[in-house]
């Protein structure tokens, strides 16, 4: 199996239908990015680890368009493709519907 087609739970990328499961997977691949890099801070030149790190760069930009597809920005980054400021509207990413959920 292709890790570029799957994201979470071995379940393929458009398969994720909530925003939670988005934010989750989200983190997810973001802390395997974190630990990857840590590990390439003392082997730079693992050319299995850096391929790692890009396949798992390339679906956390999928996972981002995404979310920010199907919901709201997730990071003020991504601003930018309006004339005015809009990172304050809507909900943010760690907010629910829920009352005393974060």
């Amino acid at each position: 199996m292709s890790m570029e087609n799957r994201c979470m739970n071995n379940r393929p990328c458009g398969d994720l239908k909530t925003r939670s499961e988005l934010d989750m997977a989200i983190t997810k691949v973001s802390f395997a990015m974190d630990d990857t890099r840590l590990y390439l801070d003392t082997h730079p030149n693992c050319g299995e680890a850096i391929e790692y790190f890009k396949k798992l760069q390339m679906i956390r930009h999928q996972l981002i368009k995404e979310y920010t597809d199907r919901f709201d920005t997730i990071y003020s980054y991504n601003m930018g493709d309006s004339d005015n400021w809009n990172w304050n509207q809507g909900n943010f990413p760690w907010t629910s519907s829920k009352k005393g959920r974060c």
